[in-house]
């Protein structure tokens, strides 16, 4: 499958890029300069598109699916402000939607231990809720604060009471994204994500409730 992933240069991204090369996908991404768009190509993207702005239709084309990574400037992956990313999110689901692209998954900047009070803040929800609304077939993904640890395989889908403080790899949050791909249990789901004990295919057979 040829998948367009917005962020590709950030923590998240990264290890997106080299599961997507892993399992024969073809990765598409852009960058901001030419190092570093080399930089991504040596980590599994096969197709890199050197921009300086959300000009991307480039790159989405012939694209079947989308990985966005949210609270990312896709050029350097680098966090910016989801006031920001919220016109990024619109851009991009209307180029998708001209290029006939059926599939959307979405890591949201709100983590799942966030308060309603801070999750609300910056509008980080609404593009969530434009998403649903759009002709997609979505997945949104909340998970624990990442960190830069090996990943583990084995996760937490599902919908929690917050637990704080709960700490996931970068690894193992781009594994469930990409598995989600063609994974029917997760289409049009919504779902938070954590640190478990349960292999991540299992886990993501297991989301049975949708919010």
């Amino acid at each position: 499958m040829k998948v367009f992933v917005f962020g590709g240069g950030g923590d998240v991204g990264e290890y997106i890029l080299k599961k997507l090369a892993a399992e024969n996908h073809e990765a598409v991404t852009v960058a901001e300069t030419e190092n570093r768009a080399e930089e991504l190509r040596m980590m599994g993207a096969a197709n890199v598109i050197v921009a300086t702005d959300h000009k991307f239709v480039e790159a989405m084309k012939g694209c079947e699916a989308v990985i966005y990574v949210a609270g990312a400037n896709p050029t350097a992956g680098e966090n910016k402000n989801v006031l920001v990313d919220k016109d990024a999110v619109t851009s991009a689901m209307t180029e998708a939607r001209k290029q006939g692209i059926e599939r959307v998954i979405y890591l949201s900047p709100a983590r799942m231990d966030e308060s309603d009070e801070s999750q609300q803040t910056g509008d980080k929800k609404i593009p969530e809720e434009l998403i649903k609304l759009d002709t997609f077939t979505y997945t949104i993904v909340s998970a624990s604060r990442g960190v830069d640890k090996p990943g583990k395989g084995v996760v937490s889908a599902g919908n929690f009471n917050r637990e704080k403080n709960a700490e996931i790899p970068y690894e193992d949050v781009a594994a469930v994204l990409v598995e989600s791909l063609s994974n029917e249990a997760t289409y049009n789901k919504t779902f938070e994500l954590a640190p478990g004990d349960t292999p991540i295919d299992e886990a993501l057979q297991k989301i049975i409730k949708t919010r």
